[in-house]
């Protein structure tokens, strides 16, 4: 028994909801499948947003060394 179903059995009881037993397991059933998706979109959006310090570093210090090469040739000619 999905461990959701059994949660919503025991509230339905304990809350005296008068649900049937069809009506918590087709409820239990779609929050599952509700946050199942949810976790896989987070999972997603988390990975397509994530910022990487070291790498915005690495690339600001590149930045920073072309510029002061540029700098030196411009001031030598």
């Amino acid at each position: 028994m999905p461990k959701l179903l059994s949660l919503a059995k025991k509230l339905n009881a304990d809350k005296h909801l008068g649900l049937s037993r069809n009506e918590v397991a087709a409820a239990a059933t779609l929050m599952e499948k509700r946050c199942e998706r949810w976790s896989q979109e987070d999972a997603e959006a988390y990975v397509l947003q994530f910022w990487d310090e070291t790498g915005e570093l690495a690339i600001r210090n590149v930045q920073k060394e072309r510029n002061k090469a540029a700098a030196e040739r411009r001031l030598a000619a």
